[in-house]
């Protein structure tokens, strides 16, 4: 599932959420919102129609300790996104 994972200390990361055990939650495909600066909040990241507003970064593949997580919102767009960023990498 795409999902949106709100920790601690204000990381928030986006990605495919695959859980490896109770301890520990794996997005694949990740990257972390870096900044964004639209007065919608972090809410609105999980819209297609404002993605744009958000600056991410790649990380890849990355583990959460789930105690670190605050909250998950499901990411309508994230496969959108990951096709053009494959895309991009691809044509250099």
């Amino acid at each position: 599932m795409n999902t949106c994972v709100i920790c601690e200390n204000g990381w928030i990361l986006i990605g495919v959420k695959e859980t490896s055990d109770e301890t520990v939650l794996s997005l694949h495909n990740a990257s972390v919102v870096r900044k964004w600066n639209n007065g919608r909040g972090i809410g609105g990241i999980a819209k297609a129609e404002y993605k744009d507003e958000y600056t991410l970064d790649y990380m890849g593949n990355v583990d959460i300790r789930v105690g670190k997580i605050l909250f998950e919102i499901p990411c309508e767009w994230w496969d959108t996104y990951m096709n053009r960023l494959t895309n991009n990498i691809e044509d250099e």
